[in-house]
């Protein structure tokens, strides 16, 4: 029960949203959203809802998918399908933007784990990572990292799209006029929407997932436009 508990305390620390992996530097997409008029106070708790249901349920299957692997396989090959999965992520992110902030984000957050935890399997992944060259995203290094402390997909996706709505709900604290208070009731209201899109993303394979969101890529396109910008994606 003590080691559980521990799992699940360092799993809660990596899942903080202030931790320094450069995710209050990115918007992914909202900043411009907002200077569109397209995203207000009102609509926040409608738009996480519908982001859990297409990008979120997407991100959380590759970090299931990744939790999953690490957890049964061990080795050189379980790595390479672990990379590839990366790879097909990156596919997957229509806009420059979007795919470099969610490489940034994965790279740091990998080294950060490695460091803090002193994992050998971390460490491993890390130098494998770098060797090969391949943009690793910010999902599956989660899934990766969660598996290492010995944490089933479920609950590491969970976790993941806990991190990841935090975030945006952090983002649009500094667009848009969003009290504190105000806040935390939709990061409270979007808890069960939360677990259930963590349990689908456990059933279903990540490559079996569509993703429509558009307006959301277009975007994410246009922030290098704005003339002021608070964000770097």
């Amino acid at each position: 029960m003590h080691d559980n508990l521990t799992s699940l305390l360092r799993l809660q620390q990596f899942a903080d949203s202030a931790l320094p992996i450069g995710g209050a530097a990115h918007s992914f997409g909202l900043e411009s959203l907002v200077a569109a008029g397209l995203l207000d106070t009102d609509g926040i708790e409608r738009f996480l809802f519908d982001y859990l249901e297409e990008a979120g349920m997407l991100e959380a299957a590759y970090c299931a998918a990744s939790c999953q692997l690490g957890r049964v396989s061990a080795g050189e090959p379980a790595f390479d399908h672990w990379l590839a999965l990366n790879i097909e992520l990156g596919a997957r992110k229509l806009t420059r933007e979007s795919r470099e902030a969610s490489a940034s984000m994965g790279r740091r957050f990998l080294e950060l784990a490695a460091r803090v935890s002193d994992l050998p399997a971390l460490h491993f992944a890390r130098e494998r990572v770098v060797q090969s060259g391949v943009e690793v995203h910010l999902g599956p290094c989660f899934g990766l990292v969660a598996a290492a402390l010995g944490i089933e997909p479920e609950p590491a996706s969970a976790a993941y799209l806990q991190q990841s709505i935090t975030t945006l709900v952090s983002c649009c604290q500094r667009l848009l006029p969003l009290g504190q208070t105000r806040a935390q009731q939709v990061l409270w209201k979007l808890k069960p929407a939360i677990v259930c899109t963590a349990r689908r993303a456990v059933e279903i394979p990540p490559n079996r997932l569509g993703c429509f969101t558009p307006l959301l890529e277009i975007a994410s396109a246009r922030h290098p436009t704005l003339e002021t910008r608070l964000f770097i994606s």
